[in-house]
């Protein structure tokens, strides 16, 4: 419980209207979500300003506001300059400031920040570490589970599940702090011991404007360095590498996949990365690591490199925490192998910029002998810029393309679909119809409906062939307008399976 003069202290220029003694237990951005006795943040918004539900929410009991401006309700009101950048701090404030009693590492980046949330947590749990992770596929600590709405929630609830898994025993808490997250200050009154950067490549533009914003708001996570804290930073990334050498305030420990340049953290000597996975020896502050893991691709070196570095970061034992990820297969939704009883192989794999599927499919290039097979397509309301380049990626790195519905919102799906298909013509894609002739060895089709999409893929592959589901990986819904439907891209792989097993093919 916090009184309200208390909180006002966390906020220059804050004022209290009402009575300052009135205390709050918890605290909620959404009117609908506010429980009795606790701060309502009426928060501005693109769309709908907040202070809008302050009625509702005193309605559903309400004991104060946080708010820019006086509202004519009867609870007593903080009123501060900026709503949004208070939340994070006065957010803390009521939850006892959990991340001071955690160690807190946060991951930025394009891409990789899941897969190496998964890592380190499986690392500090071998360790003897009770760990928490939040990011995209769920917020999770033992038996506390939450659904995540987005890679990095609004402060209110990084605070509270903080909290919540603090109470409940964790030491450790792994966060994937997206750019979204860190521009919005959803991070706000998080102090990290370590954060660490995996990339930066082309996505959410939409949102930024342009790469150089979208960086800067990736950068933002390491000024919330706690003291003593550590930065972890991969510099094969030319932004990585520019990032590297700003941070000034705080030790930074180097990432990079080359033997042949100098790093904290690099591999002794070219690591082997095959269809078994990856071997490697890697140099770091405490001595020479032994690196073996079943997790396919150049890409996931990197992932495991950084990985590596954090642990490094946090003072623990490197090689002690690596020998977890001998059986570690990644991330939910990584380059999930569906089982195949066809001969052929299938995946599923959450990648959705260019960037991400150039790299696995490169990662699955070589493990594939006969036809590289890909089905994807691009989230409506979002980037319209990355559209071709996705389509020309995917050109570029597999035989076949099945181009289809990702999660199209707002927009028609055959407008998004059109404005793909460029990427796959310039670079040379012939444009197929379906049914394709079986056996044919380069092309891409239209099939707007994801499920057949699918369908068409596994009916089409061939002994020896691999297909990649590619955009939408752990998710388990589909959005069409502005409803989410239940959909899932691992079981629609199996249900087209086993029709074709029972087909006899």
């Amino acid at each position: 419980m916090k009184r309200i003069d208390e909180l006002a202290k966390r906020v220059a220029g804050a004022v209290v209207r009402g009575d300052g003694a009135v205390t709050v237990r918890g605290i909620a951005h959404d009117s609908r979500a506010v429980q009795p006795g606790w701060l309502f943040a009426a928060l501005p918004g693109a769309r709908v300003d907040g202070a809008q539900f302050a009625s509702q929410a005193v309605a559903n009991g309400a004991a104060a506001l946080l708010c820019e401006r006086a509202q004519p309700v009867s609870v007593p009101q903080l009123v501060v300059p900026d709503a949004r950048a208070a939340l994070g701090a006065i957010a803390a404030a009521i939850y006892g400031d959990p991340a001071a009693s955690l160690q807190v590492v946060g991951i930025t980046g394009t891409n990789g920040k899941t897969t190496v949330a998964h890592l380190l947590a499986q690392a500090l749990e071998g360790l003897g570490h009770p760990c928490g992770v939040m990011g995209t596929v769920g917020h999770r600590f033992g038996a506390y589970r939450v659904a995540a709405s987005h890679t990095t929630p609004e402060a209110p609830v990084v605070q509270q599940v903080l909290a919540e898994m603090r109470d409940r025993g964790a030491t450790h808490v792994v966060m994937e702090a997206s750019s979204h997250g860190l521009a919005l200050g959803r991070l706000s009154g998080t102090a990290f011991r370590v954060a660490a950067f995996t990339n930066l490549t082309q996505d959410h533009l939409d949102f930024h404007g342009d790469m150089a914003t979208y960086g800067a708001a990736k950068a933002q996570l390491f000024a919330q360095l706690a003291p003593g804290g550590t930065a972890v930073v991969n510099t094969d990334d030319p932004f990585g590498a520019a990032l590297a050498s700003r941070i000034s305030e705080h030790p930074v420990l180097r990432v990079s996949c080359r033997p042949d340049v100098a790093a904290d953290i690099r591999p002794v000597r070219p690591p082997a990365i095959d269809s078994q996975g990856i071997d490697a020896d890697i140099i770091t502050p405490q001595g020479v690591v032994s690196l073996r893991s079943p997790m396919v691709g150049a890409h996931n070196l990197s992932n495991l490199l950084v990985a590596l570095g954090i642990l490094v970061g946090l003072g623990e034992d490197a090689a002690a925490g690596a020998c977890h990820w001998r059986d570690c297969h990644g991330a939910p939704g990584r380059l999930e192998r569906i089982p195949s009883p066809l001969g052929f192989a299938v995946l599923v794999d959450y990648a959705h910029t260019p960037d991400a599927l150039s790299r696995i499919l490169s990662a699955l290039r070589p493990l594939t002998a006969g036809r590289l097979i890909c089905v994807f397509g691009c989230g409506g309301d979002r980037d319209h810029a990355k559209r071709p380049l996705m389509g020309r990626a995917v050109a570029q790195g597999a035989d076949i393309a099945v181009v289809t519905s990702d999660n199209p919102r707002t927009e028609p799906p055959e407008a998004i679909i059109e404005m793909i298909l460029p990427g796959l013509d310039d670079a040379g894609m012939p444009r197929l119809t379906w049914p394709a002739t079986p056996g044919v060895r380069s092309g891409y089709w239209v099939a707007s409906e994801r499920a057949d999409a699918i369908a068409n893929a596994i009916d089409f592959a061939a002994p020896g062939d691999t297909i990649v589901i590619a955009g939408k990986g752990h998710e388990d819904y589909q959005i069409v307008g502005t409803t989410s439907h239940h959909f899932d891209d691992a079981a629609q792989a199996r249900a087209a399976l086993q029709q074709r097993k029972d087909k006899g093919d």
